[in-house]
C-alpha cells in the first residue's frame, strides 16, 4: 500500500507547557492537528464553556518597551512584521549585484537546525540589521531627491550665468527702478519689440527659442504695465550671483553623489544582511504557524488537549522525544484510525524512487482517500508507455534524459522542481525506447527498427488499441477490487468484474473472427459475454429487490458504447507519434535543401537546432497533456474517486532557509 499508514494521537499537558510543546511538535514535523471544535466529542463541552481556546499571545520588544500582545492583534503584529521584513528584502535585493543564474543554481541552499533558527530569531539580530538597511536605503532616496532638486535649480540658473546683479540690489536704487525677468518669444517678436519701445534701458542676458532674459532699468516716474508684455520676474532671493550659486550646487552635488555611492557600495556588500533578514522572516512565519495552530486546540484553566494525525512509522520516535523533554507532565494516547471518519484522515504517499515522480499526476487529479489504494504504482507504467509512444524519437529521448540528469546533478533545485525533472528524466527513457522501436533519431530513419512509422501504420494502430484495451481492463478490475474492499459486492460485479469478462469475451470473438483456426475461441467469447450481460441484469434486479432494477441494468449495458469510445481515444498514441516523426522528417528535408556543405554546417545547423527545438517542445507538451488525459478519463474514470487531503504537519517555515529535521 503506497498510502502511509496514519494513527490518531492525543496529547494532554499543562497549559504552562503549551508553547514548548508546540515548538517540539514543530521541530519534529510529524503531527497534523485535528480541529477539536468541530469534533462531536468536544462540541458539547465547548458549548457549555467547560473548555476554551488557548490564548494566542506573543511577547514583543519595541523601542525598549517589553509587552505581550494577544489574540488577533498578535497575529496581525506578526504579519505586519513579516511584511516589513519582506519589503526590506525586496528593496535590498535591488542593490545587491545580480548573480549569474547558472552559478546561482549551483549554490546549495542555506541549511540550519530548528534550534539554530529559534536561537537566531530570539537574539533579534535582524532588528538592528533592519533599521540599518532601511536607514541606508532611505538615505539613498533622500540623496537622490536632493541631487535631482539641485539639478533642477542648476538648469534654472545656468541661463542667468552672465547676470552681474541680483534682484535684491535693484531694490536699493533711489532715482531709478530695475527689474530682472523674462519675456516670451513670439513668432514675429512683436511683444519684445513693443517692450523695447518704452522709455527704458534693457540689458539682454540670454535668449532662446522660448524667451528673453533681461535686466530692465527705468525712471521712478515712468509708469510701465509689465503684465501687458507677459513679463515674468526672476524669482531669486539668494545673496550670491547665479553663476556662483551654480558652482556651489555642482560642488554640493559632488559631495551628495560621493555619499550616495559609498552607501550603495555598502548595500552591495550586504549579502549577509539579506540572509539575516530572510532567517528572521522564516522565524516569524514559524511563530505564526504555532500561534495559529492554537485555534485547533482546547483547554481548561490548567490543561490543554491536542489531537492530531501522525505516520505510524514516526510515532515511536515522537513519543520518545516528548518523553525525554516533558516526562510525566504530558500524557500521550495513540489510537487506530479504523473507527474514524476516513475522509478526515490526511494522505501522504510513499512510493519507490522510480514511481515517486509519477505522484505528480495523482496529485494533479486528486489524492486518494484513505480507504482507497494509491493509483500511482499502477498508472506509472501506463503513462510511461503512452508518453513514449507519443514522442517516440531516440534522439529526443536521449536529449531529454541527459539534459534532465545533468540539471539534477549540477544544480541545487527546490524539491518541486527536482521532482518535476526526475519525472521527465524517467520519461526520457520511455521516449528513447519507443524511438528505438520505431527506428527514429531526430527524424532520420535508423537502419534498425521493430516497427516502421511509414510502412507499419496499421500495426501501430493495433498496438495503440491493445494498450487501450489493457488500460480499460485494468481500470475495471481495480474498480471491482475496490468495491469488494468496501463490501459493495453487487457494484463490484456490475461495474467491474462483469465488464472485465465481457471485454475478454469480445476480445475472444475478435481473435476468433480473424483466425478461423481457433474458431472455438469465438464461441467461448460469445457465450461468456452473453452470460455476464445477463448476469448484470440479474444482479441489478437482486440489488434493487424489484424488477425495476432491470432499468439500471440495461443502462449499465449501454456503457459498452463508452468503452468503445475509450478504445478509439487511444488511437491518439498512433496519431501523435506519427505526426511528431513526420514533422521532424520534414524539418530535416528543409535543412537538406541548403546547397553545399558550408551552408548546411552554418545556417542549416542553426535552423536544424531551432526547428527541432520547436518540435521537441510541442511533442513533449502533447505527450504530457494527452497522456494525462488518457490516464484521467479512460483509466481513473473507471475506478478512482480521489478527494483526499494532503498530510500537512506543523513545521517550521522554509521560505528561504532549509531546516534540517531530526529523524
Amino acid at each position: 500500500m503506497a498510502i502511509s499508514q496514519m494513527k490518531r494521537i492525543s496529547l494532554l499537558f499543562s497549559k504552562s507547557s503549551l508553547d514548548d510543546v508546540l515548538k517540539t511538535i514543530q521541530e519534529l514535523e510529524s503531527v497534523q492537528f485535528r480541529d477539536l471544535k468541530v469534533q462531536d466529542n468536544w462540541s458539547e463541552a465547548l458549548e457549555k464553556d467547560e473548555v476554551v481556546f488557548p490564548t494566542i499571545q506573543i511577547s514583543h520588544t519595541s523601542n525598549s518597551n517589553h509587552g505581550v500582545i494577544e489574540g488577533n492583534d498578535a497575529l496581525t503584529y506578526l504579519m505586519n512584521k513579516q511584511q516589513h521584513l519582506e519589503a526590506t528584502v525586496e528593496k535590498l535585493q535591488e542593490y545587491l549585484p545580480k548573480e549569474n543564474t547558472f552559478k546561482l543554481l549551483q549554490q546549495p541552499p542555506i541549511t540550519t537546525s530548528y534550534e539554530e533558527l529559534e536561537k537566531f530569531g530570539k537574539a533579534n539580530v535582524a532588528e538592528g540589521v533592519l533599521k540599518k538597511v532601511n536607514h541606508q536605503i532611505n538615505r539613498v532616496h533622500e540623496l537622490e531627491r536632493n541631487i535631482q532638486s539641485n539639478n533642477e535649480e542648476i538648469e534654472r540658473l545656468i541661463k542667468w550665468e552672465k547676470l552681474e546683479i541680483i534682484p535684491a540690489h535693484l531694490e536699493q536704487f533711489s532715482f531709478c527702478r530695475g527689474k530682472i525677468g523674462t519675456i516670451p518669444r513670439t513668432v514675429d517678436n512683436r511683444l519684445y519689440n513693443n517692450f523695447l519701445e518704452n522709455n527704458i534701458e534693457v540689458q539682454e542676458i540670454f535668449s532662446n527659442d522660448r524667451e528673453y532674459g533681461v535686466v530692465v532699468f527705468y525712471q521712478s516716474s515712468c509708469s510701465i504695465d509689465f503684465d501687458e508684455y507677459l513679463f515674468e520676474p526672476f524669482d531669486y532671493s539668494r545673496k550670491e550671483l547665479p553663476k556662483q550659486r551654480v558652482v556651489d550646487l555642482d560642488q554640493e552635488n559632488m559631495q551628495l553623489i560621493t555619499e550616495k555611492e559609498n552607501i550603495i557600495a555598502s548595500l552591495q556588500d550586504s549579502k549577509k544582511n539579506l540572509i539575516d533578514l530572510q532567517w528572521q522572516i522564516d522565524y516569524i512565519l514559524s511563530i505564526y504557524a504555532r500561534q495559529i495552530s492554537k485555534n485547533n486546540l482546547l483547554s481548561t484553566p490548567h490543561l490543554v488537549a491536542l489531537e492530531g494525525w501522525i505516520e505510524e512509522t514516526r510515532i515511536l520516535y515522537f513519543i520518545k522525544v516528548m518523553d525525554e523533554r516533558f516526562g510525566h507532565s504530558i500524557y500521550i494516547y495513540e489510537s487506530e484510525t479504523l473507527s474514524d471518519n476516513q475522509d478526515e484522515i490526511p494522505i501522504k504517499l510513499t512510493n519507490h524512487s522510480l514511481i515517486e515522480p509519477f505522484e505528480l499526476l495523482t496529485e494533479m487529479y486528486a489524492l486518494p482517500k484513505y480507504y482507497e489504494k494509491d493509483p500511482t504504482p499502477v498508472l506509472a507504467p501506463f503513462y510511461f508507455t503512452f508518453f513514449g509512444m507519443m514522442v517516440a524519437d531516440l534522439g529526443y529521448g536521449l536529449l531529454l534524459f541527459l539534459g534532465t540528469m545533468l540539471a539534477l546533478k549540477i544544480f541545487h533545485l527546490p524539491s518541486v522542481t527536482k521532482r518535476f525533472l526526475k519525472f521527465f528524466n524517467i520519461l526520457g527513457v520511455a521516449v528513447a525506447i519507443w524511438g528505438g522501436i520505431y527506428g527514429s533519431f531526430f527524424g532520420y530513419e535508423l537502419p534498425f527498427h521493430l516497427i516502421s512509422t511509414t510502412s507499419d501504420v496499421m500495426t501501430i494502430l493495433v498496438v495503440s488499441v491493445v494498450f487501450g484495451f489493457i488500460t480499460v481492463f485494468v481500470g475495471l478490475l481495480a474498480s471491482g477490487l475496490q468495491k469488494v474492499r468496501m463490501k459493495k459486492y453487487a457494484e463490484a460485479y456490475n461495474s467491474g468484474f462483469a465488464w472485465c469478462v465481457i471485454l475478454l469475451g469480445l476480445l475472444f470473438i475478435a481473435v476468433g473472427m480473424l483466425m478461423p483456426d481457433i474458431r472455438p475461441l469465438f464461441v467461448l467469447g460469445k457465450w461468456v459475454s452473453i452470460f455476464n450481460a445477463v448476469g448484470i441484469l440479474i444482479v441489478s434486479i437482486i440489488q434493487a429487490k424489484s424488477l425495476s432494477g432491470i432499468g439500471s441494468g440495461l443502462f449499465n449495458l449501454y456503457n459498452i458504447s463508452s468503452y468503445i469510445g475509450d478504445l478509439v481515444s487511444f488511437t491518439r498514441l498512433m496519431a501523435l507519434g506519427l505526426s511528431g516523426a513526420s514533422i521532424a522528417s520534414a524539418f530535416n528535408l528543409i535543412v537538406g535543401l541548403f546547397p553545399g556543405t558550408l551552408a548546411k554546417l552554418t545556417i542549416g545547423l542553426v535552423l536544424f537546432i531551432l526547428l527541432h527545438a520547436i518540435n521537441i517542445f510541442l511533442s513533449l507538451l502533447s505527450g504530457y497533456v494527452h497522456g494525462a488525459r488518457l490516464i484521467f478519463v479512460e483509466f481513473f474514470g473507471k475506478f478512482y474517486e480521489g478527494g483526499g487531503k494532503p498530510f500537512q504537519p506543523l513545521k517550521a517555515s522554509e521560505k528561504y532557509i532549509k531546516v534540517i529535521t531530526k529523524n
